[in-house]
């Protein structure tokens, strides 16, 4: 991996002093905005003739992107 002079550019950081200060704020954020969406009565599914499959590194993740359907459920 190349490493980065000392005081090279990283505006959202991703550990130490330069990390974005509202990284907190913003997860938060999202986690109330998914709770309320799945609150509302939509429904979330994969798009026809999606397949999700598992790529494995540091942590597992999805080999591609992931396309979903939102429906209002009745």
């Amino acid at each position: 991996m190349k490493q980065l002079p000392q005081y090279a550019f990283e505006p959202f950081g991703f550990a130490g002093k330069r990390k974005c200060p509202g990284y907190r704020f913003a997860l938060a954020q999202v986690s109330m905005l998914l709770a309320k969406l799945l609150r509302s009565g939509l429904q979330f599914g994969l798009a026809p003739g999606q397949t999700v499959t598992a790529k494995y590194d540091l942590s597992g993740k999805p080999a591609e992107e992931i396309w979903m359907t939102v429906e209002q459920s009745s």
